[in-house]
């Protein structure tokens, strides 16, 4: 089964106004001291009222993961990517996915700084958001042509490349260069497509 991602206006007003609160309250102060006082000081509710809509915690950042203003649905990814993407080389499709991302994190750097404290934060809330991120990658990279040979370690390709994306989407944040790459305009990020796409197709046919 796909992941369902819940669109914003499929949420009724007061769980919309509680996810937000959330979203906001996480990016700012982490995991270890999100509190439900806190998110319903900020929502402008009570206690009582979140408890109605959530067991705690746990559930609710399991709905605010699977909620389209955290993370994109597989749907807005593939909108961004190419009109060809069936038909295009494996490296160029799993590049795609990478840009796109990218793309749709640009308009929510409340996600990027929720990401920089999982880095620091693990824990069983952090991993309600990371399992909705997971599933949303694998179902994309079911659109996969079948091209890449069955030798090629795929995961750990992806894993090594979006790791990297991620960290420097992450470090855009509050970081202008990297290496001597810019983080914050179309020049350094399109350095950075092209290498990708290099290391991509060295990781995917080594041969060639």
């Amino acid at each position: 089964m796909g992941l369902k991602l819940v669109p914003i206006n499929t949420l009724t007003d007061t769980r919309k106004k509680i996810l937000h609160a959330a979203y906001k309250c996480l990016a700012q102060t982490g995991f270890t001291r999100l509190t439900v006082d806190e998110i319903a000081l900020r929502a402008g509710i009570s206690r009582k009222i979140i408890f109605h809509n959530y067991k705690g915690l746990k559930n609710l950042l399991s709905d605010l993961g699977e909620s389209s203003f955290y993370w994109p649905s597989t749907e807005e990814l593939l909108a961004n990517a190419p009109e060809d993407f069936p038909n295009i080389c494996p490296e160029k499709q799993v590049g795609a996915y990478f840009l796109s991302l990218r793309k749709e994190l640009e308009e929510r750097p409340e996600t990027l700084r929720i990401m920089a404290w999982e880095m620091l934060e693990r824990s069983d809330l952090s991993e309600e958001l990371e399992d909705v991120r997971v599933r949303t990658a694998l179902e994309f990279f079911e659109n996969l042509g079948p091209d890449v040979p069955d030798e090629v370690d795929l995961a750990a390709a992806i894993a090594l490349v979006g790791g990297g994306i991620s960290y420097l989407a992450i470090r855009s944040l509050n970081t202008k260069t990297y290496g001597g790459v810019s983080l914050q305009d179309e020049i350094g990020w399109e350095r950075l497509e092209h290498a990708m796409h290099c290391m991509l197709k060295g990781l995917l046919f080594p041969q060639i």
